[in-house]
C-alpha cells in the first residue's frame, strides 16, 4: 500500500479516537467549569420557534447568543420542520401528491407514528384570511398570491420582464384578482388563494382533484379516506351532495348489514364509501347562534 493511504479500518479507527479524545476534553472543561452545555425547556424551545417564524433565522441567531435561547440547529434536532408546496396557478393533482408526501407522510414517519388500514382520516376544507399581496416564489420563479380560479389566464411564470408587466395589468384590470383567503388545516394538502367567486362545478374539481392526488400520492396505500368535511358554505355543500352523494351502499356490501336497520341514516356515498362531512366547529357554532337568538327574542318578549 502506498504511504498516504489508510484502509477503512484504520479510518474507523482514528475515528473513533478522534471521538473519545472530544469526549474526555468536554469531560475536562466540565469538571473546570470551562464546558456548561445549556439544557432548554419546552417553553423556550416554543419561544424559539415563535420568534423563528416571526423574525426569521438572524433574529434567532442574535437572541441565541445574547439570551441562550435555542438555536436553529436545537429546533431541527427537535422539531420536524415541513415546508407547505401552495397553488400558484390552477389546482392540480401533482401539488396534492407533492403535500402529501412531504407534510403527512414524511412527517409520520419521521416521528415513528405507524398508520394501520383499520383507521380512516376526513378531508376537512376551511378558510383562513391571508394578506392581499402578490409573493416571489424562487423555487419555481413565478408570482403566488393570486387566486387559483382565474390566475390560469396570465403567465406567472417571471422569465421576462413583460411577464411581470403582464401580471400588473390583469390584475389592474380585475381579471385575475389577488387572494384573499387560503384553505388551511393540520395536516395542509391544498393551500389556493381564492377570491370568494367559486361555484358549484369549482368546489366539485376541488373534491374531485384531491382525491385523486390522495391516492396518486400513496395515501390509500396507508390509510383510507372515510369522509370529505365542509364548512357552512352553502356552494360547498351542493357540491358536496353532488360528489359525495352518488352511489346507495349495495345490499352485498358488508356495511349494509350494519346501517340497513338504522333509520334516518343516510345510506349515499361517494367512490370508495368516502361520505359527506361536516365541520363540528361549524356546527356547535350555528347552534350557539340560534339559542342566543332565540334567547335574545325571549328575553325581549317576556322580560319588561
Amino acid at each position: 500500500m502506498r504511504r498516504g493511504l489508510q484502509t477503512p479500518l484504520q479510518l474507523i479507527e482514528m475515528n473513533t479516537l478522534q471521538t473519545e479524545h472530544i469526549n474526555r476534553l468536554k469531560l475536562q472543561d466540565a469538571l473546570e467549569r470551562g464546558y456548561c452545555p445549556h439544557g432548554h425547556s419546552s417553553e423556550a424551545n416554543d419561544l424559539a420557534l415563535l420568534i423563528y417564524h416571526l423574525g426569521g433565522a438572524n433574529l434567532l441567531y442574535a437572541l441565541n447568543q445574547r439570551l441562550h435561547i435555542p438555536s436553529l440547529r436545537t429546533l431541527c434536532n427537535k422539531t420536524c420542520f415541513v415546508k407547505l408546496t401552495p397553488t400558484i396557478s390552477h389546482i392540480t393533482v401533482n401539488t396534492i401528491k407533492e403535500n402529501l408526501q412531504t407534510i403527512m407522510l414524511a412527517t409520520r414517519m419521521n416521528t415513528g407514528s405507524t398508520v394501520t388500514r383499520c383507521r380512516g382520516v376526513s378531508l376537512m376544507i376551511d378558510e383562513t384570511a391571508q394578506e392581499e399581496a402578490a409573493v416571489f416564489m424562487p423555487k419555481s420563479n413565478s408570482v403566488a398570491g393570486l387566486c387559483w380560479t382565474h390566475s390560469h389566464g396570465v403567465n406567472t411564470s417571471l422569465n421576462t420582464y413583460q411577464a411581470a408587466l403582464n401580471i400588473v395589468s390583469t390584475l389592474k384590470e380585475g381579471s385575475v384578482h389577488l387572494g384573499k383567503e387560503v384553505t388551511d388545516g393540520f395536516y395542509p394538502l391544498l393551500a389556493a388563494p381564492t377570491c370568494k367567486t367559486e361555484d358549484v362545478v369549482d368546489m366539485e374539481y376541488i373534491y374531485n382533484t384531491v382525491m385523486d392526488g390522495w391516492e396518486q400520492g400513496g395515501g390509500g396505500e396507508y390509510v383510507d379516506i372515510w369522509s370529505f368535511a365542509t364548512d357552512g358554505d352553502a356552494t360547498r355543500r351542493k357540491a358536496g351532495h353532488k360528489v359525495f352523494l352518488q352511489t346507495k351502499i349495495s345490499i352485498t356490501s358488508p356495511l349494509y348489514g350494519l346501517l340497513a336497520n338504522m333509520p334516518g341514516l343516510n345510506l349515499y356515498t361517494g367512490n370508495g364509501y368516502v361520505m359527506l362531512n361536516f365541520n363540528y366547529k361549524h356546527i356547535f357554532k350555528t347552534q350557539i347562534y340560534f339559542r342566543v337568538l332565540h334567547t335574545s327574542a325571549f328575553m325581549r318578549r317576556h322580560v319588561p
